[in-house]
């Protein structure tokens, strides 16, 4: 791709156009330096290449590069790339400059010798565990590149970062979503006649749908065909696990102001019903 300079960010920086007249910015060593407008860039030295699509992410994107330096900016464009390997889901481009952002602010931060808590380290911890892998991974490559100590809590920071990412939701939903979690889980540890044993895979299985089911619910394409039948059935068999999902699940409703579906709320009652009989070896070996 050829790119023709537009505007000099600085020494290593430079908002480009490629042949279609789309702007991206594009990074290398010295690669600002003593180039015009229009002239041709030497791709030979180009290192990293932003292709944002929307031009006010652009616009911030070109300002946040602009102050934040070089290195930690180049450390945080290789852990997209890492995080990208890592995940399942395609990140959205606005994950550029919402990552900078924070690994920058938090490194200055750190080294100013202010403290920081994550209230919810513990849920993102659990309900998100690849994403916080990533962080645990960004606080380790932060400790050896810049000699940065961050504290542990910043591990679920990026990590929420990287959630927002991958289903496209703002911060503010992401720790409503995360909450609502907590507080499911709160209720269900809290209630005297539900059995939960965290070591068994049902209850993987069961976190991994009850995140998924949260998101889901959060989504601006929330909609899902009625199964009666199915719910009718699950009712009948599992009332009182029925019920708790749907005392499990009112919170998230209210949050959220959206409804579950009967069909939703039965896949859950299920899940509960067989983590709740795991111990008792149904079927000779622990299977509903």
């Amino acid at each position: 791709m050829v790119f023709h300079v537009l505007k000099i960010i600085n020494n290593n920086i430079v908002s480009c156009l490629d042949e279609a007249k789309q702007e991206h910015i594009v990074m290398g060593r010295g690669l600002g330096f003593g180039v015009k407008q229009g002239e041709l860039i030497d791709q030979a030295r180009v290192e990293k290449v932003f292709s944002i699509t929307n031009p006010d992410n652009l616009d911030q994107l070109k300002d946040l590069l602009a102050r934040c330096p070089q290195p930690q900016i180049e450390f945080c464009a290789e852990l997209v790339e890492y995080a990208n390997q890592i995940l399942d889901h395609p990140l959205n481009e606005g994950i550029y400059l919402t990552l900078c952002d924070h690994v920058c602010f938090a490194i200055r931060r750190a080294q100013s010798g202010l403290g920081f808590t994550n209230a919810l380290h513990t849920e993102v911890r659990l309900f998100y565990p690849q994403e916080y892998n990533i962080g645990c991974h960004a606080l380790t490559e932060i400790q050896r590149r810049f000699d940065v100590s961050l504290p542990q809590d910043e591990a679920a920071s990026i990590a929420l970062h990287l959630v927002n990412a991958e289903h496209e939701m703002s911060l503010g939903i992401t720790l409503k979503v995360t909450q609502a979690l907590g507080q499911m889980l709160h209720t269900l540890e809290s209630n005297e006649n539900f059995h939960i044993d965290q070591t068994t895979l049902y209850y993987d299985e069961f976190v991994i749908h009850l995140k998924f089911l949260a998101l889901d619910l959060y989504s601006p394409r929330n909609a899902h065909l009625q199964d009666t039948i199915f719910s009718d059935l699950i009712l009948d068999a599992f009332p009182q696990d029925y019920h708790l999902a749907e005392v499990l699940t009112n919170e998230l409703e209210e949050a959220c102001g959206n409804k579950l579906s009967r069909e939703q709320k039965a896949y859950l009652a299920v899940h509960l019903h067989r983590i709740n009989t795991a111990k008792e070896g149904v079927n000779g070996n622990g299977t509903v």
